[in-house]
């Protein structure tokens, strides 16, 4: 009998995580995903995402994303999409390769309501495309987790920080964050009234005055937004990021990248 009991507690585990986590390939019945992928030609591997499997605070969840596919001559990578299928709005970050001395190696932080899956899709600018989706139980929801309770703040107290040059064309690491609740229009303030939307929109990557990087945050971005990148100078003296809000406010910072 108590076998018995056991194996039901089991089975309803099971049932559990089984709602929680949809068949892999979810992005194929996931409507934003699909527009994104569609009329272009799928690529079976070369997208890899890195997040925990669980995690216990759903408004901070650490990702990172990693492009190594093949690409024809002539053709770059274009963009990557980070979508989350249970998000009351699935778009989180979109990077956007302006010049291939950025590497496609990267790290963020993302906002995840509920336990679900994380989608990321890159696309080449030929046409190609790849998917690599992955499964997150979520203990507590990142739009229950409360924000600085500053619902007018502005950016501030941008940081950059650039790595000390390893070897020899060798790609620098360039980690970068601002302050800035990152309120998403969904979360009830303390009055019960709706905290109104205020967000960080972009942040651009510049070395020599030449945008190389874009990244487009979404409500699904983490408070206090931040981008791990690396680059390949390519003899830029510095690097130059820009930070621009929803109301058109910027802030920016420059520095220099190691000889």
């Amino acid at each position: 009998m108590k076998r018995l009991r056991r194996l039901s507690a089991l089975a309803l585990v099971s049932a559990a995580v089984a709602v929680s986590f949809p068949a892999a390939a979810q992005w194929q019945r996931f409507a934003p995903a699909a527009e994104l992928v569609q009329g272009k030609a799928l690529q079976d591997k070369g997208l890899k995402l890195d997040l925990p499997s669980l995690s216990e605070n759903g408004g901070a969840v650490p990702l990172g994303i990693v492009f190594d596919g093949v690409l024809d001559e002539g053709d770059a990578l274009d963009a990557i999409h980070i979508l989350a299928t249970a998000n009351p709005r699935p778009e989180i970050i979109a990077f956007r390769f302006l010049d291939e001395s950025v590497v496609p190696d990267l790290s963020t932080r993302i906002r995840l309501s509920e336990s679900q899956s994380v989608i990321a899709i890159a696309v080449s600018r030929s046409g190609k495309a790849w998917v690599a989706e992955q499964p997150v139980r979520v203990t507590v929801s990142g739009c229950l987790m409360p924000d600085e309770e500053q619902p007018q703040a502005r950016m501030r107290n941008p940081r950059v920080a650039v790595s000390p040059k390893i070897a020899a064309n060798r790609p620098v690491e360039i980690k970068s964050m601002i302050q800035h609740p990152m309120e998403t229009g969904l979360r009830e303030g303390a009055d019960g009234a709706t905290v109104p939307q205020n967000l960080v929109r972009s942040l651009e990557v510049s070395l020599a005055e030449r945008p190389v990087l874009q990244a487009r945050f979404h409500s699904g971005t983490a408070s206090n937004p931040y981008v791990r990148l690396h680059v390949r100078p390519g003899g830029a003296e510095a690097v130059r990021l820009v930070w621009t809000d929803q109301d058109g406010g910027q802030l920016s910072e420059e520095r220099p990248l190691p000889a």
